[in-house]
């Protein structure tokens, strides 16, 4: 008696970032872990700072620190993990900047940022120039500082209200918009998100991060062949690093294998990412292999991206689909249970293939314990009768022997 297993995990794509090397140092004391961001030279900044956190799982967050450039890792951010932090250059002050550090559990740390001066030698790029925008009015700046530190207090409605009062003031002012789209995009609100940088592009198209993130856009709501065409164009002009993981998401989720795999072995294999990048690109590359029945070349790919970071979830939960796929059961066990030690709940996955693996072996009880614990994490599961039905049977098993 078995269950048929199928699941397929999709990871929301995000940007990839440009990266540079950092070093995080141990806080002294009993403060929380955090970043601090320091104006070239060292100085602090005198307004709040949007940055973007890409942590090793994928996971991708905009962001905003309090007036003097500092924000608390608090929640789920502490936590053993590597982290990706990017602040865009405002073409004025300082230039783009990328550094990566770690976090532990039960160890503070302190993370400072030191912003990249802008290149005397160079002039900003028409496209930093023409978002900055000399000609916004003194009242859509204030709004939109007032905007960036509500935010930055995680009072998200009243940073969206300061940012349309922002737009009142200046319906052209495009970093404002993009601003706004994001905190839709991070609400859920894809439509309302997709008008809002569909509108910063109508206004500045060379001005490439709404054009990016209305590609993220575009792939969240499925609409995979419009979002590889913008991402497409998108990287061919400008090149831009963060363009590639979900260009080659929109590529696979288009049918476009052939170069969703080139993409991604491009990202793993560039030296100028950071580690973090290459094992997420392994990831990517292992599931879209396991996809098409790879098996033992999808095994290879996510036992090198836990190589490189062995705290990738769904990683450890692809990799023990992929070994059960291949009757590697002992490893397949091994891998599932660290994906949900890890995960947990979120992980509640490796629950249904942890009940397959036992119940095949017949460890029946074992077995009844991960497809009933499967059913706890994850109550609304489209298979949810199937489960509850082979649970009934194995215990219908049980009391005829």
């Amino acid at each position: 008696m078995g269950l048929k297993l199928a699941s397929k995990i999709r990871v929301a794509a995000g940007g990839a970032l440009l990266l540079l090397t950092a070093v995080a140092s141990q806080a002294q004391g009993g403060a929380p872990s955090s970043i601090q961001i320091f104006m070239p030279g060292g100085g602090l900044p005198d307004r709040s700072m949007r940055f973007e956190l890409t942590r090793d799982d994928g996971r991708i967050e905009t962001l905003f620190t309090d007036i003097k450039g500092k924000f608390q890792l608090t929640g789920d951010l502490v936590r053993d993990a590597d982290y990706v932090v990017r602040v865009e250059g405002d073409g004025r002050s300082f230039a783009s900047t990328v550094v990566t550090f770690r976090t532990f559990r039960n160890i503070v740390i302190y993370v400072p940022v030191f912003l990249n001066p802008l290149e005397g030698s160079k002039k900003p790029s028409p496209t930093v120039m023409n978002v900055v925008d000399m000609n916004v009015p003194e009242a859509a700046r204030q709004n939109y500082q007032r905007a960036m530190e509500a935010a930055g207090q995680r009072q998200t409605e009243k940073a969206i209200s300061d940012l349309k009062l922002a737009l009142a003031a200046y319906p052209r002012y495009v970093r404002a918009l993009n601003d706004l789209g994001v905190i839709y995009l991070q609400q859920g609100h894809l439509d309302e998100a997709a008008a809002t940088f569909k509108q910063a592009i109508k206004i500045n198209p060379s001005f490439v991060y709404p054009r990016l993130n209305l590609g993220v856009v575009l792939n969240r709501q499925g609409k995979y062949t419009e979002a590889a065409k913008l991402l497409g164009e998108l990287y061919q002009e400008s090149s831009l690093a963060a363009a590639r993981l979900p260009y080659a998401e929109a590529l696979s989720e288009s049918g476009r294998i052939p170069e969703a795999q080139q993409l991604y072995l491009a990202i793993a294999e560039d030296q100028n990412a950071a580690e973090s990048i290459h094992a997420e690109a392994r990831f990517r590359l292992g599931a879209l292999l396991n996809k098409q029945g790879h098996f033992a070349e999808a095994v290879e790919q996510f036992e090198r991206a836990i190589k490189i970071q062995d705290n990738m979830t769904m990683a450890h939960l692809q990799l023990g689909g992929a070994l059960i796929q291949l009757k590697r059961l002992p490893e397949a066990e091994r891998e599932l249970l660290r994906a949900y030690e890890l995960g947990g709940a979120k992980a509640g996955g490796a629950q249904l293939l942890l009940g397959s693996i036992y119940n095949s072996q017949g460890k029946y009880e074992l077995a009844i314990h991960s497809f009933e614990q499967y059913l706890t994490d994850v109550p609304n599961a489209p298979n949810a009768p199937q489960v509850r039905e082979a649970i009934e049977k194995i215990k219908a098993a049980l009391k005829n022997k």
